[in-house]
């Protein structure tokens, strides 16, 4: 954010910025050399693997489930005691649950039951009115679910119970799913790593030595591992995507302002939050991407024409392989090899010529984005001195307390503090020039994407990192906020697996009100290269 530079600035002044740009690197790169070995170290034992996913039950799609127990061919009883034992069988290695309404998820999914055998609606009318009636979902700690603990990973003194759903919840809630737990989350959701002072770190369900990303770590963790059927997450800077594409499965930014964001924690005052930070949706299979969006968006979701079938023939596709910045890595071979597969195979799909872009503005997005979201007021967090106030509490007494192991918060809250005092020291001026700079960004995408186009990023610049290395490679997430800055939706998709059994996963993204152009791609690709693979199993495991 501090190493911006507008294109009217002198020569002089742009290779300060070049140098300032470089000294970051440095750093970042001089704190990889002394952690990289501890990190490697810790991870030269591989752990077991998570046991078997025996019920077939659980290898099955929301819409699947649904239309299963509305037609009586399954009981929403069964599917919910097959996700409460599959997510206890997990959690002990995994760590992804904060908090369950086990018992009363179980007697929800009777009443459906006794609903459905009274014959009171037919099978059309619970598929209209309710569309995933008796179905397991699963949300991140940050959403509210009434009853259950909403701190967004904080260490509080007494416990925070949600006094009532979140919007989306009773959306969704209303449509018939039966929410069961409430999953993991970084400290305020402010880390790509899951790891908090109250509940602890979340593991990779591919390889427990591996992070699953973040904010949304402990859905995509519980998701991939088939303990529940469809997640609500939240997306901030890639916080629903990057865990998606860390452990393989489908992960859906919406269109800014067309699912509420009312019930989240944290929240902003700021007249631009709700541009910026979208509820979202995980799930394992992309036919559920679709219905689930159209209930999240409740009233909004006509706008959003997600019943209107996309004809791939024509559709314009696109890709960047590289956004050109100072801080962003080479992609990795697997990573860029996927994602050729991946515009190779919509070329021939569609019937064009993928073009490949190359937008100059994109080297500046981390700082154009990292700026935009830092320069907000009235973010939760906890140097306020009041919640929701605008008045502060001091920054740097906090990061004393925190250096003499006095502080109840992780790193990445203290640095938000910190970094928040730096952008507001960026000029008017040059604050203007990047806005200008994203509008340029959103422009480019909009003239080349139209109303009939995708552009495919990559995710992530590798497949899933060993735990901690993200506090030395967050500078690569610039493939992830851009979609943010831009207010595009966007959809990560599971493509391939990489020759160390990770997952890889490639975004696709549209114009704003181009939801449905995500999905219908994700769904191609899901077709064409298999989607969501089960976790490896534990080979010593009787059968």
């Amino acid at each position: 954010m501090l190493f911006y530079t507008k294109r009217s600035d002198s020569k002089a002044k742009e290779m300060l910025s070049a140098c300032a740009k470089r000294l970051l690197w440095l750093l970042v790169w001089m704190a990889a050399v002394m952690a990289s070995p501890f990190i490697w170290l810790k991870s030269l034992r591989r752990p077991k693997s998570l046991p078997r996913i025996r019920n077939p039950l659980l290898l099955q799609s929301a819409t699947t489930l649904a239309q299963k127990i509305r037609t009586q061919q399954v009981s929403s009883e069964e599917v919910m005691r097959a996700v409460i034992a599959r997510t206890k069988e997990v959690q002990p290695q995994l760590n992804c649950v904060v908090d369950e309404r086990y018992e009363d998820a179980l007697k929800e999914a009777q009443q459906v039951d006794q609903m459905i055998r009274s014959g009171v609606k037919t099978v059309e009318q619970m598929e209209q009115e309710t569309p995933f009636l008796g179905v397991p979902f699963s949300v991140k700690e940050s959403i509210a679910v009434q009853g259950l603990s909403n701190t967004s990973g904080q260490k509080l003194h007494a416990p925070k119970i949600a006094s009532q759903d979140a919007h989306t919840v009773t959306l969704v809630r209303a449509a018939g799913g039966i929410p069961f737990v409430v999953t993991n989350t970084p400290e305020l959701c402010m880390c790509y790593e899951t790891d908090n002072n109250n509940t602890g770190r979340t593991n990779n369900p591919y390889d427990l030595r591996r992070s699953p990303g973040g904010s949304s770590g402990g859905e995509a963790a519980l998701l991939a591992s088939a303990g529940s059927v469809v997640g609500l997450a939240s997306d901030v800077g890639g916080s629903a995507r990057l865990p998606a594409a860390f452990t393989g499965i489908f992960g859906h930014k919406p269109s800014p302002g067309f699912v509420s964001n009312e019930g989240h924690c944290p929240s902003s005052s700021d007249p631009n939050w709700d541009r910026f930070f979208s509820v979202a949706l995980m799930g394992r299979y992309a036919e559920d991407l679709a219905p689930t969006l159209k209930v999240m968006a409740g009233g909004n979701a006509p706008a959003l024409n997600l019943d209107r079938k996309v004809d791939l023939k024509g559709m314009r596709i696109c890709y960047v392989e590289d956004d050109g910045g100072v801080f962003t890595r080479t992609l990795n071979p697997e990573v860029k090899s996927a994602l050729r597969k991946a515009v190779n195979h919509l070329e021939k799909s569609c019937g064009v010529k993928a073009e490949k872009l190359c937008i100059d503005e994109l080297k500046d997005i981390f700082e154009i984005a990292s700026t935009i979201l830092l320069k907000m007021n009235g973010v939760e967090c906890m140097f306020q001195a009041e919640p929701g106030s605008k008045e502060w509490k001091s920054v740097t007494w906090e990061w004393v307390r925190y250096f003499a192991c006095m502080s109840d918060y992780t790193f990445p809250p203290l640095l938000y503090g910190m970094l928040k005092r730096v952008a507001d020291r960026v000029s008017e001026e040059d604050f203007r020039e990047m806005v200008a700079a994203n509008q340029r960004i959103k422009t480019i995408f909009k003239e080349k994407l139209g109303e009939h186009g995708v552009v495919l990023f990559p995710s992530f610049v590798e497949p899933a990192l060993l735990h901690r290395e993200i506090y030395y490679k967050f500078l690569n997430v610039s493939y992830l906020v851009t979609f943010n800055a831009t207010e595009m939706p966007v959809t990560n998709c599971p493509v391939a697996i990489s020759s160390q059994g990770l997952p890889i996963g490639i975004q696709v993204a549209a114009n704003p009100l181009q939801d449905r152009l995500t999905i219908a791609v994700a769904q191609e690709l899901e077709r064409a290269f298999g989607g969501w693979t089960p976790p490896p199993a534990d080979q010593k495991e009787t059968v």
